[in-house]
């Protein structure tokens, strides 16, 4: 094929698939739809806004908004992952270590979803943090019958859009399903983002969500919050209840206590911590399989590592004495 006709060609596909995978989009500044004007740039035929497309990933943030610039992604900042540790010898090497998480719940999640989802029908689902696969999410990302938009405020193998939870850039009930898998933790607000959430799903639409709560800081200046079993029931107040409990449980929770004790006492540079983080990994890995004889125990939450909920779009508001009424 000539050059300039395989250059016209991908130019093509993407613009095609912008216009495929981010239907129902909307302005962040006047609500009105947007859409793709050239290979550089989404524009707004209302306000004249313009919203950068880097390597075919669009930008879609409120600056005036945001603790993101365009400019953190023109320069392809890395945000939140390294993107270039990706298949370094230091990555490789991390791969080998035992990990000190036990977390088989996700997977037995991502199978409940699937059922859910499991007929002839269509179905949207937006993942936010899905720069890389989540946990146990494999065999539901290969479900035909799903249409899949994957954005993260970071650079990655798996990102389609670049967006930010507080401020969703997707009309009202556009999705089936939305998934935050470890995301919650790391925005700045995330009432105004599970509002956004609720926003965009459609009435009965499914929400699964999870978040630390007995973790130590693992996302640097961008980890803000924790939340108990009955914070993180609260922050989907909106939602009825389908699925909750501990996804990692009080071994997992030592784990992480014991590497950051050590951490707080030599991690003095980044290289030293670096290797605490090793020796740690090696000599603490087996607390997490203390997990496998108190998950099903009602009291794990209350000393759980990570918690997920998994809920449905509801009319009815749980109030905080039915939320109080709820802690077992």
């Amino acid at each position: 094929m000539d050059n300039a006709i395989k250059t016209t060609t991908i130019k093509l596909e993407k613009a095609a698939y912008l216009q495929h995978h981010l239907r129902n989009i909307k302005c962040l500044h006047c609500e009105n739809p947007i859409e793709f004007t050239n290979e550089a740039f989404i524009g707004c035929p209302s306000c004249n806004a313009h919203y950068p497309v880097i390597n075919g990933i669009p930008v879609l943030i409120n600056e005036n908004e945001s603790i993101f610039s365009f400019k953190d992604f023109t320069d392809q900042k890395n945000l939140f992952f390294d993107i270039s540790q990706s298949g370094t010898l230091k990555a490789r090497i991390s791969s080998l270590l035992p990990s000190l998480s036990f977390n088989k719940i996700s997977r037995q999640n991502f199978q409940y979803l699937s059922a859910l989802f499991t007929n002839n029908k269509n179905y949207s689902v937006l993942i936010l943090g899905g720069s890389i696969e989540g946990q146990g999410i494999t065999k539901f990302l290969r479900l035909p019958n799903l249409h899949i938009v994957e954005s993260d405020v970071s650079f990655g193998p798996r990102t389609q859009v670049i967006l930010d939870a507080h401020h969703i850039p997707f009309t009202n009930e556009s999705f089936d399903c939305v998934i935050a898998q470890a995301v919650l933790e790391h925005v700045v607000d995330p009432t105004q983002c599970v509002s956004e959430i609720y926003r965009i799903l459609k009435p009965g639409g499914i929400v699964y969500s999870e978040i630390p709560f007995m973790q130590q800081v693992h996302g640097g200046a961008y980890d803000f919050t924790r939340f108990s079993m009955s914070g993180h029931r609260r922050l989907f107040r909106r939602f009825e209840q389908k699925k909750a409990g501990a996804l990692a449980g009080s071994g997992t929770t030592l784990g992480w206590s014991y590497t950051y004790f050590l951490i707080s006492l030599f991690g003095f540079t980044p290289g030293l911590k670096l290797l605490i983080k090793t020796f740690a990994r090696l000599t603490a890995f087996w607390l997490k399989y203390f997990d496998h004889l108190t998950m099903h125990l009602n009291r794990t939450v209350d000393g759980a590592s990570v918690t997920y909920f998994i809920g449905s779009k509801s009319s009815k508001t749980l109030t905080d004495k039915e939320l109080i009424s709820h802690y077992k």
